[in-house]
């Protein structure tokens, strides 16, 4: 996923550092190997054992080829970096497309270590556009936008600046939304819900589902909660004047992760419909392990599920899917959901 496109970031952050290694494979003539080669076979120790331990698919892999053919090919690698491309190789030979492993550089970035960082990333490399504007005396637009890192003061940001936008907005007598994720290409949901709460409303939206647990996904007064554990809060709690307003999603190829993680939040909510194209598909939950050279294990240990409990499982379809033409100067999109509003 991120090696062939660095708009595609987890979604869903539990941090831990673990030392684990799987069995004990050695390549042939294992004292020919330089010392650099050698830390590579134990990046890939340290991701088998993560996946065999967390991976939400662990009971259908067939571990024992899959480790001795990773083992095989790194090591007829000469390079020291082979790690990084032999635990992706593993993830493709599982047919499994939201897991991958984040080299130190963008590790570093996304969790913005500033100790390993040469300089600080420019806001606009982690964060996507906030965009709101008034579509008539009733309807108002916002974009929810990608969020590509876990420092806690950008997130609390991001969510304070849709909660503040929701509320001057909303101060013009709203009763109609139009909520758009058509370029939310992932990354951190906990600041995309926390901001966004106000038009979720207080409960549940969501579930994290494993085959021993069912965590939910929740909002209440400004904080965005993974069980009863806060992830992000914003520092002000809006309450829109309409307890339940109409609201259109926009979505489309481009809403992935955790910009599918929002849309899922909405799904099962009365007075609410979803216009555009069927989603990327990355409809499944991710955790992150710090290997020990500061390299990033990004696994899929889960599924999802709106907040009715219904499970998702690859792309979500929108209620009415629209064409789109890059060429036309009318977002037909867009139209279509506004004429709905019109009509409720």
């Amino acid at each position: 996923m991120f090696p062939k496109n660095a708009a595609l970031l987890p979604v869903f952050l539990v941090l831990c550092t673990t030392t684990l290694y799987s069995r004990n494979y050695h390549c042939p003539a294992d004292t020919s190997k330089s010392p650099c080669q050698l830390q590579a076979m134990k990046r890939l120790d340290e991701a088998l054992a993560l996946m065999q331990k967390h991976y939400y698919k662990k009971n259908f892999v067939q571990w024992d080829s899959l480790i001795a053919d990773a083992k095989a090919k790194l090591c007829t690698s000469g390079s020291c970096e082979e790690a990084y491309e032999t635990i992706n190789w593993c993830f493709s030979r599982l047919h499994e497309n939201h897991s991958f492993v984040m080299e130190p550089p963008k590790a570093a970035v996304y969790n913005y270590d500033t100790a390993q960082l040469e300089e600080k990333p420019q806001l606009e490399n982690l964060v996507g556009s906030i965009e709101g504007r008034l579509v008539d005396d009733q309807t108002a637009y916002i974009s929810v936008p990608w969020v590509g890192t876990t420092d806690s003061m950008i997130c609390a940001r991001v969510a304070d600046s849709l909660q503040q936008l929701i509320a001057r907005l909303d101060e013009k007598g709203i009763t109609k939304w139009i909520v758009d994720l058509r370029k939310n290409r992932g990354g951190n949901c906990w600041p995309m819900l926390a901001g966004i709460g106000p038009l979720l409303g207080n409960g549940v939206c969501g579930y994290f589902v494993s085959n021993t647990e069912k965590v939910p996904i929740s909002y209440k007064d400004g904080a965005a909660m993974h069980g009863r554990y806060t992830r992000c809060r914003s520092s002000r709690a809006y309450q829109t004047k309409e307890d339940s307003p109409r609201i259109a999603i926009l979505m489309g190829p481009r809403t992935s992760s955790a910009g599918e993680i929002v849309a899922l939040a909405f799904k099962g909510k009365k007075q609410v419909s979803f216009y555009g194209s069927p989603t990327a598909g990355l409809t499944t939950a991710n955790s992150t392990y710090m290997l020990s050279d500061k390299s990033m294990l990004v696994l899929t240990v889960c599924l999802e599920a709106d907040r009715t409990g219904k499970v998702c499982e690859g792309r979500l379809v929108p209620d009415e899917i629209v064409d789109t033409d890059a060429a036309a100067k009318r977002d037909k999109v867009m139209a279509r959901a506004k004429m709905w509003l019109d009509l409720q």
